[in-house]
């Protein structure tokens, strides 16, 4: 919206089409490439359509993603999404980029939709360090990286002035929260300094 797009209802008329992945469904990368398929039509026909592949088939993908499907403008891993604006931009430029590589995530200052008014999810810790056999999370969602206390509580303290009561903290594995800092933190510890913010009840 920061680059003056619109959001439309009808997506074989938008000028970008982003598609959010989820590599933990059947057949999910074959899904993506259907998908991709009828808008890099478009897009070989002389439509001028931007195509965004994101979320964990992209970062699972990678550049394969573009070998296969040449027509694909960005390729952005679930890291990236609070850059999106800038990459976005780049094509524009008329460049195409891959945005996979493993990268510190920068605190993101947009503001999340939130479907209630009293109930608020809240990120603590993103990606994952365990290499658990059944599971795709750390080659998809990243490497484990904790929030900072500070930012926590900040924006803890920004719901409870809007009047939120409840908070989730949300990540992978939230008791890994403050391993991968110097020095090492504990998920208990944060647990009390968040207890302390005014107004959110549970």
């Amino acid at each position: 919206l920061s680059l003056g797009m619109q959001p439309t209802d009808n997506p074989d008329k938008a000028d970008v089409v982003l598609l959010n992945t989820c590599s933990i469904r059947d057949h999910a990368e074959q899904k993506v490439y259907s998908y991709v398929g009828k808008h890099a039509l478009r897009k070989r026909q002389g439509e001028n359509v931007a195509l965004v592949v994101a979320g964990c088939v992209a970062q699972q993908e990678g550049e394969q993603l573009l070998r296969r499907m040449p027509e694909v403008d960005l390729v952005l891993g679930p890291q990236y999404a609070n850059r999106i604006g800038d990459l976005l931009e780049d094509v524009m430029n008329g460049n195409q980029v891959v945005a996979t590589d493993p990268v510190h995530i920068m605190e993101d200052s947009t503001k999340p939709r939130r479907e209630s008014t009293v109930c608020a999810w809240v990120n603590i810790v993103y990606g994952c360090a365990e290499r658990c056999t059944y599971c795709v999370v750390p080659t998809t969602r990243g490497a484990e990286q904790s929030r900072t206390r500070e930012a926590i509580r900040a924006e803890m303290e920004g719901l409870a002035a809007e009047g939120y009561r409840e908070v989730t903290l949300l990540g992978q594995n939230i008791d890994a929260w403050g391993r991968d800092m110097q020095p090492r933190q504990r998920f208990a510890d944060l647990l009390g300094y968040l207890c302390e913010v005014d107004g959110i009840e549970r």
